[in-house]
């Protein structure tokens, strides 16, 4: 007969194999098991099948725990959320809103209340249209394609600039790593592949982080795809591998690659000839001049439509520049005949000799059309409402949301909208808050697909987690959806990719 302890061994390790939690320390050392809960004491609670007591750890030697493989027991299936002045992203429907507070009802913590002032913006219908990708928390469908490219093949379209010197800790690290809820790449020109079956209007949205002059490309409706090479003989068999532009086109296939340097953006378009050779096209445009700073982190958007061959970027919120693949009196057949990019993948590829980068809060959904974002028509005196139909916008001020409509004060008269047709609130900026400073005791839970809620922890079991908010009080967190909850974030962009991986 087999003992009720040995039944249990048997459970844990049958739960362990097929979805694990993963708790990294602060050194870079990781175990795996299951997450238990925490104690008002800060220590947390982890198990494994192959130990009779559960283990304490203090969570100040932790950067953060992987919760079921970064697999959601229950995803969140409405993007619609609440974004706070320090960042935090609450999931959840809008209730009500009056001239002091906004009550959301969430999907992970019930009817909470917050602070008007400390609400920066509200997204109803964030994209416009369905959300197709969010993380990256795991690396599933995600591929490292090797590459054979020397740091001397840089980007031959690439302004003069000088090389920042290589961190000779960089050295034997691995290309890209993935790491919590980001990846992270230390050296080399390996690429970073996922089939996304992006649509024919699309969204790419991520945030990306550099120490040292950001120089990285961005692949997009690519088809990840190669043909056969052709067979070289002769003194031919013996060239090396082709510039870093063809290296480009053998990872990522055919589609448009955006290239970002730290002083300015170019796009080209990669493809193969009948005999399968790699090819390279520049596609022209007036300025291209970005503003990066040497050390920094931004938020990166590019909006793609297949029909009107239109490719846009935003930084930061702000237009940047775009790029038309058809002349401007192109007829719409015309327009969707030129842009010339029919997969859904997207990849990232380190370009040359330069610093560690990090991509995180990747986004793809399909793109409402709209050719600015709240942020960017953000306003100091104004609160600013985007219409869900990628056209309309109206300025003014909220006065109040009730039963799903809003009213707003323009200019010219007193408008109420459904939340159903908006797509983000952004708040003026003279009525918010001061962000203040964290907390150096506080967490940061991630949840999938859409989700950041930090605070101090008071208590915790595997399912719920009990933590004082500064905007919302005590909350009681359903940690159903979440996937990362991070112990060591303070804020900054280096906090959580300090070590090796």
């Amino acid at each position: 007969m087999i003992r009720p302890l040995a039944i249990v061994a048997l459970l844990l390790a049958s739960r362990a194999a097929a979805d694990p939690d993963l708790l990294r320390f602060s050194n870079g050392d990781q175990i795996h098991g299951e997450f238990t809960g925490m104690d008002a004491s800060g220590a947390i609670h982890w198990e494994r099948p192959d130990v009779s007591d559960p283990i304490p750890f203090q969570r100040d030697k932790v950067r953060h725990i992987v919760l079921h493989s970064a697999r959601s027991l229950s995803p969140i299936d409405d993007p619609s959320h609440l974004t706070l002045i320090d960042g935090d992203r609450f999931p959840g429907r809008v209730i009500s809103a009056d001239e002091s507070h906004i009550t959301l009802a969430t999907h992970a913590a019930g009817t909470l209340s917050f602070p008007r002032d400390a609400v920066a913006a509200l997204s109803p219908n964030p994209f416009g249209g369905r959300l197709i990708y969010a993380g990256p928390f795991d690396t599933r469908d995600w591929k490292v394609i090797h590459s054979d490219a020397t740091d001397a093949n840089v980007d031959p379209f690439a302004e003069s600039e000088p090389k920042p010197a290589k961190d000779p800790k960089e050295k034997d690290r691995p290309t890209w790593q993935h790491l919590g809820s980001s990846w992270v790449c230390g050296s080399g020109s390996d690429g970073l592949i996922l089939d996304a079956a992006m649509p024919d209007r699309a969204l790419l949205r991520f945030k990306l982080a550099w120490r040292s002059r950001p120089n990285i490309s961005v692949a997009f409706h690519a088809d990840l795809t190669q043909p056969e090479s052709p067979k070289k003989v002769g003194k031919d068999a013996d060239q090396p591998n082709p510039g870093r532009m063809q290296n480009a086109a053998e990872i990522f296939g055919s589609g448009y690659i955006l290239n970002i340097q730290s002083g300015y953006a170019n796009l080209q378009r990669t493809r193969f000839d009948a005999k399968g050779n790699p090819e390279v096209e520049r596609l022209r445009v007036g300025g291209t001049s970005i503003r990066l700073n040497d050390t920094g982190e931004s938020v990166f958007e590019i909006r793609c439509d297949r029909h009107q061959g239109t490719i846009a970027v935003h930084v930061d919120g702000q237009f940047a520049v775009q790029w038309n693949t058809a002349s401007d009196n192109a007829d719409v057949t015309e327009r969707a005949a030129s842009y010339q990019a029919k997969g859904g993948g997207i990849g990232f590829q380190m370009l040359g000799n330069t610093g560690r980068v990090r991509i995180s809060d990747l986004v793809i959904a399909e793109w409402n059309g709209l050719t600015d974002s709240a942020r960017s028509m953000e306003s100091d005196d104004h609160d600013i409402v985007l219409l869900a139909n990628g056209t309309d916008r109206f300025s003014g001020k909220v006065l109040a949301i009730r039963d799903e409509v809003i009213s707003l004060r323009s200019p010219y008269s007193t408008l109420r909208i459904p939340t159903a047709d908006i797509a983000e609130i952004r708040f003026a900026r003279k009525h918010r808050a001061s962000p203040g400073e964290a907390s150096t005791k506080q967490i940061t839970v991630h949840l999938q697909p859409v989700g950041r809620i930090s605070g101090t922890p008071v208590a915790s079991t595997k399912d719920r987690l009990q933590l004082e908010t500064r905007h919302a009080g005590k909350i009681d967190l359903d940690l159903t959806p979440a996937v990362v909850v991070e112990f060591q974030s303070s804020g900054g962009f280096l906090d959580a990719w300090d070590e090796s991986p």
